[in-house]
């Protein structure tokens, strides 16, 4: 079992009628339960979170409890919030499924807001405060701010049970350093894995990948050849990887996730995104299959040949 995690932001799958789909989305976490990847249930970017009602949530929630118990944990995203109270709502309702931990983000960032140190931190106690169960805190800079890391680091150190950070977006060493020189207790700080090689060599315990939704095998691997040393098979997975992210540039949130889904036959991919928003053309899409394909990704290729085979 590899000891460094490896995290990800799964897709939720609807049907073609727009509705959750649970049986394909129980075959989509098999699909990382295999590659023994870690997920974030209903994230608002790969996972729609915020089109999905209550009801859907708690469904969610607990086809991904069953699906990964006595396996790996699993984890919740919640919709995006802008008030405490919502956000201890929602906690309370993934944790009330079962899930591990919750994932806690700052404040939405309505009409442009951006709060100040003391707010932040004001946010994050007052969740805290009532939320006693293992969280895991993002300072996410999609939300419009990147909170400052002795924010981050503050919160962490005098709640007991915030068990994580997940550093998405934020790529580079200096975050991670400075997150890292400030806690005063063992958490587990999980970075996004372009740029990961340096933070797991001074000691991120996970990388997070959304590129997994497609390539699970190819990401495991890249962790696995890190953790034995192979340098030559950690680079091999790290640049199919990066070639899939310099493709997909420019297909915002979870646009080219569904895409490429559709296209490769994977669970869900019929049922493509729920509006606001809207698969392209298709003749678009046939040019992003094209694309897709001549990336020369083994896993893809494999894929794409099951699927050949079975039609």
């Amino acid at each position: 079992m590899s000891g460094i995690a490896v995290l990800s932001f799964n897709c939720t799958t609807f049907s073609p009628n727009k509705a959750l789909d649970t049986v394909a989305l129980r075959a989509s976490l098999q699909r990382f339960v295999d590659q023994r990847i870690t997920v974030f249930l209903a994230s608002g970017g790969s996972g729609e979170g915020n089109s999905l009602s209550r009801s859907e949530l708690r469904e969610l929630y607990s086809v991904g409890v069953e699906t990964y118990r006595g396996v790996l944990p699993v984890y919740a995203n919640l919709p995006e919030v802008g008030f405490a109270d919502r956000a201890i709502d929602l906690a309370n309702l993934a944790l009330g499924c079962g899930v591990d931990a919750v994932n806690l983000y700052g404040p939405a960032s309505l009409h442009g807001y951006v709060p100040t140190d003391v707010e932040l931190t004001a946010y994050f106690d007052q969740i805290l405060a009532e939320i006693r169960r293992p969280a895991v805190i993002a300072p996410n800079p999609i939300h419009g701010y990147i909170p400052n890391v002795s924010v981050i680091a503050d919160i962490c150190n005098r709640h007991s049970q915030v068990i994580g950070v997940n550093l998405i977006g934020l790529t580079g060493d200096a975050y991670f350093l400075a997150l890292m020189d400030q806690l005063v207790r063992p958490i587990a700080v999980n970075v996004p894995l372009p740029g990961s090689m340096s933070m797991l060599a001074l000691g991120a315990a996970g990388v997070i990948s959304p590129s997994a939704n497609i390539i699970p095998r190819t990401v495991r691997e890249y962790v696995d050849a890190y953790e034995r040393g192979d340098v030559p098979a950690c680079g091999r997975a790290y640049a199919e990887i990066e070639r899939l992210n310099r493709f997909v540039q420019g297909y915002g949130g979870p646009r080219w996730q569904k895409m490429a889904m559709q296209v490769l036959g994977l669970p869900g991919g019929a049922g493509g995104l729920r509006p606001p928003y809207l698969l392209p053309p298709h003749s678009d899409i046939e040019r992003f299959a094209e694309g897709l394909l001549a990336l020369g990704i083994p896993e893809i290729d494999d894929i794409a040949a099951v699927r050949a085979l079975a039609s």
